[in-house]
């Protein structure tokens, strides 16, 4: 298997790291069947397993960064990740799959849901053809303003070592699927994440 040629991996949920680092899941809606294109908040790292619980086809988009660990590269490959890249979600899309994005593209670990969206989830699903599903994310419990006093890479460390005090389930929404045309990608992506926080 390869990064490079993604469109040739069966994605495996990592259902086991799920139960030990989130603990009982609740899924409200569902995902359509065929190529959509699944848009989440991201307020913590244990998000890219959560995918594929709700979607268990889907191909999660990922930053560089998770490849770059030669052991955490195969799980990461197993798990259905995909380097981030526009070209690859149409084209993954077009054959068919499912695949997700979180479009903060970093996490937020106090849940608030407040950094900036990118446009990329808007672009992709406009020339993929395909639909839009908002879903959000929310855990039982969150860290304290304590952690903002730490750039991104250490909070996400902070959390990954205390995840037994943040082990307390998390609900997951699905929203209503819906096209986009790509044309105002600004202006799309302003209501996907309207659309996001309504949930």
């Amino acid at each position: 298997m390869s990064i490079g040629d993604p469109t040739h991996v069966t994605p495996q949920p990592a259902l086991g790291l799920i139960r030990l680092l989130v603990g009982e899941v609740k899924v409200v809606g569902t995902v359509p069947e065929g190529a959509v294109l699944l848009c989440a908040n991201h307020p913590s790292y244990r998000d890219v397993f959560l995918f594929g619980l709700v979607c268990p086809k889907a191909r999660l988009l990922v930053d560089n960064k998770v490849f770059t660990f030669p052991c955490l590269k195969n799980w990461a490959i197993r798990w259905g990740f995909v380097l981030v890249a526009i070209p690859t979600a149409v084209g993954l899309l077009q054959a068919g799959q499912p695949v997700a994005i979180c479009p903060t593209g970093i996490v937020e670990a106090l849940g608030e849901d407040l950094l900036p969206h990118k446009t990329g989830a808007v672009r992709i699903a406009a020339q993929a053809g395909v639909p839009l599903v908002p879903m959000r994310i929310r855990y039982g419990n969150y860290p304290g303003p304590w952690v903002n006093r730490f750039s991104i890479t250490t909070q996400n460390v902070l959390l990954f070592l205390l995840w037994p005090f943040y082990r307390r389930g998390a609900t997951i929404t699905l929203g209503e699927p819906y096209q986009v045309t790509g044309v105002d990608a600004r202006a799309e992506t302003a209501e996907l994440r309207r659309r996001m926080l309504a949930l």
